[in-house]
């Protein structure tokens, strides 16, 4: 039995190997930085506004603090898998779109080596990229391009496309160790790898005289990474009563330069290559570090909240610093639960209740597209053990409609299966 457990762990690991390369995201806005970040977070954080750092429950697994794992009790073996789908509206001045997307999204497994220790391994997205529009107008309105024309530019125009596609993943493992009855810390090693890909082009001619066409210009970029990093957590825990229960928790992650390589090519009147440049000196990641707190009530009611703060400023992004912008982000949620224990369904079926607003670390034509966004899901127990099927529904909310900017209102929908399991005690006759 425990063969086939493992065997079916495996193969699920491995159908997500497979599957890394898929981007779930059709956004314009993944064109800019590193493409759409996605924070670490499984089926119960992301119905409670993406709480993590704060949170500590020997039946979830929670990726944003390794100090979290330890907590798992010594004969449980817990694995997560969750897939999901989005659908998307953009909207400027004048003009609408949507998309749909879906797909697998992560991973993991936890399980203990003793009653102190324990780890957890997995495979989350780092970040996604994906995108395909057009742009059009008079070039007197492109103003850097043209300048470098003669003649008159209110009669020219101009078509710009940009396609881009790609995901950087990371694979982690992880270990979490208590510190007597209160303390616990953990550490999570990183190997993230992937690629995004950048296409755009630029065409011009002149609408007085169809023969009067310039010569197109396209650009390429390709980033491949390769590289390791390292996050740390810290988790206090102490019982204020027999039932309630509090946790604090502090995570830090040091910036690291990617490694990798990447391409850029200009072709058009300048032809311009740069091939396989080592990309820890032009790229990097955030510092980022994160405070967290949640409050279990009589062992039904969790409340909690998390800050979550990543310096892009200070990190490297085509070897200049200042490119992108610092990112904060503030998560609220709560979950409820009538009687973990009680013999009617309902009684333990879960409702869970979020939010979370976060600033942007990309700035587009000096506008940073903050998101905001609204959660709610529920946990449905199965009959005959103590795992959950974990259903999300997220509205969210990133930029705002203008001549120069772009909304995106999302509705996104996950299904989460946490499979909290038995493993690690002998039958008895």
């Amino acid at each position: 039995m425990h063969f086939n457990r493992i065997v079916c762990a495996l193969a699920a690991t491995l159908v997500c190997l497979s599957l890394t390369a898929q981007n779930n995201t059709n956004s314009p806005y993944s064109r800019y930085g590193y493409g759409e970040l996605r924070d670490p977070g499984f089926g119960r954080s992301q119905a409670m506004g993406g709480l993590g750092i704060g949170l500590r429950n020997n039946t979830t697994i929670s990726t944003a603090n390794p100090a979290s794992y330890s907590a798992i009790d010594s004969l449980t073996f817990l694995m997560d898998f969750g897939i999901s789908g989005l659908k998307s509206s953009f909207s400027d001045q004048g003009n609408h779109a949507s998309t749909f997307n879906g797909g697998l999204d992560y991973v993991a497994f936890e399980f203990p080596f003793s009653k102190w220790l324990a780890a957890s391994v997995g495979l989350l997205p780092y970040s996604v990229a994906g995108y395909n529009f057009t742009s059009q107008g008079r070039l007197k309105d492109l103003t850097h391009t043209s300048q470098d024309l003669p003649g008159r530019t209110d009669t020219v125009l101009y078509l710009q496309s940009f396609n881009g596609n790609g995901s950087i993943s990371q694979f982690y493992g992880g270990l979490s160790l208590k510190l007597g009855r209160h303390f616990a810390v953990g550490v999570n090693a990183s190997y993230l790898f992937g690629s995004n890909n950048y296409y755009k082009s630029l065409s011009i001619a002149d609408s007085s005289d169809a023969s009067h066409t310039f010569a197109s210009t396209v650009q390429t970029l390709n980033l491949h990474v390769s590289t390791l990093s390292l996050r740390y957590g810290l988790q206090y825990t102490t019982n204020l009563n027999k039932n309630d229960e509090l946790t604090l928790g502090a995570m830090f992650e040091p910036k690291v330069g990617l490694h990798g390589h990447y391409s850029m090519n200009t072709y058009g009147i300048d032809t311009v290559s740069v091939n396989n440049i080592q990309s820890s000196n032009y790229f990097e990641t955030p510092t980022q570090f994160g405070f967290g707190a949640s409050y279990i009530f009589d062992n039904r009611i969790t409340v909690g909240a998390d800050l979550l703060v990543q310096q892009w400023a200070k990190s490297k992004y085509f070897g200049q610093i200042d490119t992108l912008k610092n990112r904060v982000k503030f998560s609220l949620g709560g979950e409820y639960v009538a009687n973990p224990y009680g013999q009617a369904y309902w009684q333990r079926m879960r409702f869970r209740l979020g939010a979370n607003y976060s600033s942007s670390y990309i700035s587009v034509n000096g506008y940073s597209p903050n998101m905001m966004s609204l959660s709610c899901g529920f946990g449905f127990p199965l009959k005959t053990s103590r795992s959950l099927i974990n259903t999300t529904f997220e509205y969210g909310i990133i930029g705002k409609s203008s001549s120069t900017s772009l909304r995106e209102n999302y509705f996104r929908f996950s299904l989460d299966l946490t499979l909290d399991e038995f493993w690690f005690f002998k039958r008895k006759l």
